[in-house]
């Protein structure tokens, strides 16, 4: 599909399809307006523009480097050893190829939602404490501070 006859509304579907709300994109394009959350909504519902963004959404999606699918084989191969996590070349002309299969593996356990990362040790019980601080010519100290003796040492 062709670009909208509308500006604004092409200026709205790329918006929404930039993952913004209804009512922030409307409000963006159109700030004089009272009630941008109920115009957002009319014109999302427009079918041309729901289907603008839709074909937004499918290009932006298409024009990624690799999809997941691909990312996580080639993560594969790197956990395997085949292929190397990084190539340096240096200066006298050779190129250095490092295999870092743990960084690999985590970035695929990243992807797939199976890390969450170091987890902070957990404490058994913790010890407070609590003070008291009374100043020195405070009118009515606690009665125990006046006849505390004194601590043999």
């Amino acid at each position: 599909m062709a670009r909208l006859k509308n500006r604004l509304h092409e200026r709205f579907a790329w918006l929404i399809a930039e993952g913004m709300d209804r009512k922030a994109g409307y409000a963006k394009i159109c700030p004089y307006v009272s009630d941008p959350a109920t115009q957002g909504y009319r014109l999302y519902h427009r079918p041309e523009v729901k289907s603008r963004i839709g074909e937004i959404q499918c290009e932006v999606h298409c024009r990624s480097l690799m999809a997941i699918d691909e990312k996580r084989d080639q993560l594969r191969q790197m956990i395997e050893g085949t292929i190397p996590t990084k190539l340096t070349r240096k200066r006298d002309g050779t190129v250095e190829a490092v295999f870092d299969m743990l960084g690999a593996l985590i970035a695929d356990a990243k992807i797939a939602g199976e890390f969450d990362g170091p987890k902070p040790e957990e404490r058994e019980q913790e010890t407070g404490m609590t003070f008291e601080v009374y100043h020195r010519n405070h009118p009515n100290p606690p009665r125990e501070w006046m006849q505390v003796g004194q601590i043999g040492v």
